[in-house]
């Protein structure tokens, strides 16, 4: 009897152990060069650990798993110029891990395309010849982060010519119809043409549909259904789309950058719904965070037309921007 208790014990005591050890996350990296070669890496990663894995002479990957949530775990994927005087680093991933990421290996790739990357997840590397052209950035205000990464994707792929009304999704896309309308004020009160208004949001489902052939890093986590007007001589715009889905407990919104052409470009608050049962959710403390009211408030009253939606927007140029400055009238 007795041995057979000390038995128990032992196995318990394993079990328990193996339960205490950190999970580990399985990474199968494939790296496209600039459309000339492609670098094949893989690695193991102990949870709430980093990992450093050298691409060649000049590039490394750092991947990072950490746990800012008890429920949730995050990677961050970065590359780093080791050539260069200052160290630097280019975050090109962060999203969340799922749990079945603890028994299967993560297939990731990037492309290294000039000054420009890919980054897929669960897909083979995009080619950089398919990457669309960048129109010339604006200067970067607010909350853009590092190195006005947050910013540039209104850039990729921008219409040579925008008009002041435009589809956000196409008609042929599956979803209950909205209608976003509104004004662009200027600080000094009065309606402001020619500004340029991007939106882009997720399908109904809640998801970001993907990009065929993916764009770069920039802008291909905004998906496929995103669109620009650009005000009209009341400052006027307007956007035909479906009303987005929600993803994770957030809200539903549709994400919106505002571009002053020649002078700043800087993003304001999500389009919200008022009665939106994730909005009412929030404590004050995270719809404070949520909604600080750049552009002014984003916040809107569904009104029905037909068989959808309408609402309207009205932006307030620079209001609560961090180092905005007031542009000239752009012209329509």
């Amino acid at each position: 009897m007795r041995k057979a208790i000390i038995s128990l014990f032992l196995l318990v005591a394993a079990c328990c152990t193996s339960a205490a050890e950190p999970p580990t996350f399985t990474f199968d990296i494939r790296i496209n060069i600039a459309d000339d070669h492609e670098v094949h890496l893989a690695a193991t990663v102990p949870d709430r650990t980093s990992h450093q894995l050298q691409v060649n002479d000049d590039l490394g990957l750092e991947l990072r798993v950490e746990a800012p949530a008890s429920d949730r775990r995050w990677l961050t994927a970065a590359l780093t110029d080791r050539n260069s005087e200052v160290r630097k680093r280019f975050v090109l991933m962060d999203w969340p891990l799922r749990d079945q990421a603890l028994w299967q290996p993560q297939w990731i790739s990037f492309s290294v395309c000039g000054d420009r990357y890919i980054m897929l997840q669960g897909a083979a590397p995009g080619r950089c010849a398919d990457l669309q052209p960048m129109a010339t950035a604006d200067r970067m205000v607010g909350a853009c982060g590092t190195r006005g990464f947050l910013c540039f994707g209104p850039y990729e792929a921008m219409p040579a010519k925008i008009e002041s009304s435009a589809r956000l999704a196409p008609s042929s896309e599956p979803g209950v119809p909205l209608r976003v309308r509104g004004r662009v004020i200027g600080p000094d009160g009065r309606p402001r043409a020619g500004v340029i208004v991007y939106g882009y949001q997720t399908d109904q489902h809640g998801i970001y549909p993907p990009v065929v052939p993916p764009r770069s890093s920039v802008s291909n986590f905004h998906g496929r259904l995103r669109g620009w007007v650009k005000t009209d001589a009341n400052g006027r715009y307007m956007f035909d789309t479906i009303r987005p889905g929600s993803y994770g407990g957030n809200p539903e919104h549709i994400h919106m950058h505002i571009i002053e052409p020649g002078c700043a470009t800087y993003i304001i608050d999500d389009l919200n719904f008022e009665g939106d049962p994730n909005l009412l959710a929030l404590t004050p403390e995270q719809l404070r965070i949520m909604t600080p009211g750049h552009g002014g408030s984003g916040v809107t009253q569904l009104r029905q037309r037909g068989a959808g939606w309408e609402v309207t927007r009205d932006i307030h140029l620079g209001a609560g921007i961090a180092d905005y400055v007031a542009c000239g009238a752009a012209t329509p």
